[in-house]
């Protein structure tokens, strides 16, 4: 990586003294935005590519620039004011600084993709951002909500491992909160830790009535408060290990597939017959919960798990796969017998009547089925057959697709990187390129300001797509960005990671508020960027 970082230094020192020269052969004056629009690109590249002395320098000239916001420069006065940042930059011995660690990046991240996830409530945005940052040390991934609305959306989305939610948000938001928790999702066996900032005995006893895991007051010290929710996650990752059913729909879970499947392997092996496993995945299921609320998404899979158990054989095996997919296993059935019988499913939940509240609507479902041999690992038999139920989507959902000659094939996910930071663009560009993503192949552009982005075609396409976009941009601003894309029809093919300078808190609340997935403040490391994306990429459907 060494190597690299070097490149990506020399690259911005470059850049520097290529403005820096523009400027000085100037006759004009230079705006103060067109000076705050580059020393914020240079504060945020620079501790990105272990810089971190220029970084700070940089910082600190914005801040001086924040309190000049109507000022024209004269050339010579630029020279003058950025003299800090040229002098550091010509000291060779920061080059490669790799020895002073970035002060928010994560010290205790591993690679294990089982670290947890949690949601934070707070109408609080200090409190948020400064949470945030500390369980992220952790290598935790952590999501953050103002409002107890729009974090129930978000529970169903990402499926926290924990949720922290605060006590002086309106009292009738948090018991709400609570309550639908409790009431519509309580089989995902979420934690609630209910935060205040008093110890008050009513709020404490309505709390728990409704649910809550814990009541903590806001005063109690880092090291407690972590034990407590490590305790939470713990409780839960022993829960769910214990359970084999789904406890929504009442069908087998995943914990339960790898069981089944080798011991079906070995029934089949011994007596040299092939089966079958098949993925079906419900169509167009996000409108539902959008159209209806996610209680009639819940309802809706609990139903379509009722209509396979009274459809399927006995000997047949139902497993929630995750959200709306379902894994069927056919013993002693060929690929054309499945098929035939996953048709005849498809026709008959056509006309299946679906109904929640006075609503009444009816589904589909797209599959793919593969044939198992004796000696098929079950990651094998599951990436043919997820093949196939990609193949049966592009042609056009509502049908079923056998992985025999099914050529590999991945969905593709397409990633733009707005930054007007070239060393940002080249970096991030080089790193998607190395960047794995299982089940999706990426397709990478990069756009120095939004007005190209929105010129491209590229983007006008029903693929899915990741938007790392920074805040602050030439041209056109990137929370004008943000808001642009969110007023698309089709707004949810986009998942958006906001580049924010470090406590830009109104820039963060703006983000969020406008629709922003996530936000990551500059500078950053790669490692963590990387453990951002995987979450986000799970939202992707």
């Amino acid at each position: 990586m060494e190597p690299k970082i070097k490149k990506y230094q020399l690259m911005l020192q470059t850049k520097i003294n290529r403005q820096i020269e523009e400027w000085k052969n100037s006759k004009t004056v230079i705006q103060n935005k067109d000076l705050y629009q580059f020393v914020h690109t240079i504060t945020g590249t620079a501790g990105t590519i272990s810089l971190h002395e220029v970084s700070m320098e940089g910082a600190a000239l914005m801040n001086q620039l924040n309190k000049e916001e109507d000022k024209n420069w004269e050339p010579i006065d630029v020279m003058i004011f950025l003299r800090p940042l040229t002098a550091l930059l010509t000291d060779e011995k920061l080059l490669i600084s790799n020895s002073v660690p970035s002060q928010k990046s994560p010290q205790t991240v591993d690679d294990n993709e089982d670290q947890p996830l949690i949601l934070v409530v707070d109408p609080d945005i200090s409190y948020l951002i400064d949470l945030k940052e500390e369980l992220e040390k952790l290598g935790w991934s952590v999501f953050i909500s103002q409002t107890a609305d729009k974090a129930i959306s978000m529970v169903y989305d990402l499926q926290p491992d924990c949720i922290v939610i605060d006590h002086t948000l309106h009292e009738k938001e948090v018991y709400s909160f609570l309550k639908q928790i409790r009431e519509s999702i309580s089989h995902q066996l979420i934690p609630v830790i209910v935060m205040s900032t008093t110890n008050n005995k009513l709020a404490r006893l309505q709390a728990y009535e409704l649910g809550a895991d814990d009541f903590m007051e806001k005063t109690v010290e880092n090291d407690e408060f972590l034990v407590r929710i490590k305790r939470q996650l713990a409780r839960r990752k022993l829960l769910k290990e214990s359970l084999m059913k789904d406890e929504l729909t009442k069908v087998f879970n995943r914990k339960f597939l790898n069981d089944i499947y080798m011991r079906m392997s070995a029934e089949h092996e011994r007596k040299k017959i092939s089966f079958t496993l098949a993925i079906l995945d419900l169509d167009h299921f996000k409108k539902i919960n959008d159209s209806y609320g996610h209680s009639a998404g819940d309802q809706v899979l609990v139903d379509f798990a009722v209509f396979l158990r009274a459809q399927l054989r006995r000997q047949d095996v139902i497993i929630r796969y995750g959200g709306e997919e379902f894994i069927v296993l056919m013993p002693y059935t060929s690929s054309l017998e499945a098929e035939q019988t996953v048709s005849r499913l498809l026709e008959q939940v056509k006309v299946y009547p679906f109904s929640y509240d006075n609503y009444s609507f009816s589904i589909t479902f797209s599959a793919g089925i593969s044939e198992i041999s004796n000696t098929t690992l079950l990651s094998n038999a599951i990436n043919v057959a997820d093949r196939a139920l990609y193949a049966a989507k592009e042609n056009g959902r509502a049908r079923v697709e056998t992985a025999q000659g099914q050529i590999e094939k991945k969905r593709k996910l397409k990633v733009a990187v707005i930054d007007d930071s070239d060393v940002i663009r080249k970096m991030l560009e080089s790193f998607f390129k190395e960047f794995e993503v299982e089940k999706y192949e990426l397709e990478v552009q990069t756009y120095q300001d939004g007005v190209t982005f929105f010129e491209d075609t590229w983007h006008k396409t029903h693929d899915e797509f990741l938007i790392i976009l920074d805040g602050v941009l030439p041209k056109m601003d990137g929370i004008e960005i943000l808001q642009k894309i969110r007023q698309y029809p089709d707004r949810s093919r986009y998942t958006i990671l906001m580049l924010t300078a470090r406590k830009a808190e109104a820039d963060i609340v703006r983000a969020l508020n406008l629709g922003a997935d996530d936000y990551l403040t500059k500078p950053f490391s790669i490692r963590e960027l990387e453990a951002r994306i995987k979450v986000l990429v799970q939202r992707v459907k």
